[in-house]
């Protein structure tokens, strides 16, 4: 890492712009309406300490960029006056640019008196007015959907032919857009502008890391942030330099879970009771009726008298809500005593996100969903949800580490789809849990033979209805 890149952070460390959390009561709403782990106010720096030390970060930027540039352009509103002291800063580092920003209202006197259309610049302009074919390196503090960032260019590109090959911005968060994009990337694509910062994400985690600056539980909720919000380099810079997910639930490589659809707690105990011995059970999964009837801590104790095997808990359907409720869901779950949730996040990308997020930052284990077992559930079978949304559900999930999913017992090329997507986005040895068997058609041999390695069948009725339950579970976990 350039030198002038740590100094950078230490200044950012310094003077309180850059703060990592370790708690997530402490936690920022960024612009985004996302909850952050870490925030940077580059905005604080309003002084002429502060502002000249900050200048030469961004002059270093510039030069090392290795883009030659004539006129320096700050973007409105932050950085109108902060082409300035760049410029000066360049200037001491042997590299004399001009520096302008917009007006605030058109001038009609003086200079700009009965201007031709070509001199339009002129009208719209303070400072070093460009000629035509020079250079303008853009300014601004950060990037987020990149708004402003699009305004300055068609404006620059509407007042004059001019290059304009770069802009400079404080901190990349690395971070995808609400859309799924890399904001970043997407605007590089489509005006042909190439996006430097003085620092990235990846950059600061580094540095905190090396130099131990913040504690370990800080760097853990930083990297999960970017584990689930950030752009394909940031997520990749996570899993080879912190590691991948390592969230194994079950373990056996193959078992049935018991889904105990129950209404009463004493039928839960019994249940148990009958098959918490059976080798091929894995764990036990555990819906709303019992959830909401009994408390899920009573529920979690009554299963403690007879098993430790796993506790999955399914809120049919967690992940639907508002993407600000995944916090209060994943503390909830911690308190109870639940370690394993399953997500069906139908509510969008966003949701998803967050909900996987606050999951990670609670110590949860997550089995996301996508597909379900039932009719006319995907557009194409008469339901509501679009195909292509149904498995970016799998892929989000996929994407931010997750190895656990639900796959449809019922439907095998639906479940061949999600396999699919799982192995395209990298994830080594993804363990599927499977519903729909037996009452809803599904046939445990045959998905097994679709399913691979690791992977468990999720059995209701024909378990928790049976007169023996035990030798149901034991008949059941023989077709493995």
């Amino acid at each position: 890492m350039e030198e002038y890149k740590k100094k950078f952070i230490e200044f950012l460390l310094k003077t309180g712009a850059l703060q990592v959390f370790e708690d997530s009561t402490k936690d920022r709403s960024l612009k985004s309406k996302r909850l952050s782990s870490w925030f940077v106010n580059i905005g604080d720096f309003n002084d002429g300490e502060s502002s000249g030390a900050l200048a030469d970060f961004y002059a270093d930027t510039i030069i090392n960029s290795g883009i030659d540039v004539n006129i320096l352009y700050g973007i409105p509103d932050k950085m109108v006056g902060f082409a300035s002291p760049v410029a000066i800063a360049m200037a001491r580092k042997g590299k004399n640019v001009g520096w302008c920003f917009s007006r605030k209202d058109e001038k009609t006197h003086g200079e700009a008196t009965n201007l031709a259309p070509a001199d339009r610049a002129k009208k719209l302009l303070v400072g070093r007015i460009p000629k035509e074919d020079q250079s303008i390196c853009q300014i601004d503090d950060v990037f987020t959907a990149g708004d402003a960032k699009y305004l300055a260019n068609k404006f620059l590109t509407s007042i004059g032919r001019f290059y304009l090959p770069s802009l400079v911005i404080g901190v990349d968060r690395q971070e995808v857009a609400i859309d799924s994009k890399d904001a970043i990337k997407e605007y590089e694509e489509k005006t042909k502008t190439k996006v430097f910062s003085i620092v990235n994400a990846t950059e600061i985690y580094t540095f905190l890391k090396e130099q131990k600056l913040v504690s370990e539980r800080s760097l853990e909720r930083l990297s999960n942030y970017l584990r689930v919000y950030g752009t394909d380099s940031a997520r990749k810079f996570i899993r080879e330099n912190v590691g991948k997910l390592e969230q194994k639930i079950i373990q056996r490589d193959r078992s049935v879970i018991p889904a105990c659809d129950v209404s009463t707690i004493e039928e839960f105990e019994e249940l148990v009771k009958q098959t918490a011995d059976v080798e091929g059970i894995g764990g036990y999964k555990v819906g709303f009726e019992l959830g909401y009837g009994y408390g899920i801590p009573k529920v979690v104790d009554t299963a403690r008298k007879h098993t430790d095997k796993p506790i999955i808990f399914d809120h049919q359907k967690a992940g639907t809500d508002i993407p600000d409720t995944g916090k209060n869901f994943a503390r909830t779950m911690k308190k109870a005593g639940v370690e394993n949730i399953i997500l069906f996040p139908q509510a969008g990308p966003e949701t998803q996100r967050a909900w996987i997020y606050h999951a990670l930052d609670n110590g949860l284990n997550i089995i996301a969903g996508g597909p379900m077992t039932h009719a006319a559930y995907k557009q194409s079978e008469g339901g509501y949800l679009s195909d292509e949304g149904v498995f970016n559900m799998i892929r989000i999930a996929a994407r931010a580490g997750i190895s656990n999913f639900v796959a449809p017992g019922t439907k095998l090329d639906d479940f061949k789809k999600v396999i699919e997507i799982v192995k395209e986005e990298g994830i080594e040895n993804p363990v599927f849990y499977a519903p729909g068997f037996v009452a809803q058609g599904g046939n445990i041999t045959d998905a097994g033979k679709v399913a691979g390695n690791y992977w468990h069948a999720i059995v209701g009725r024909d378990i928790y209805q049976a007169e023996d339950k035990k030798a149901a579970a034991i008949e059941l976990t023989s077709q493995l």
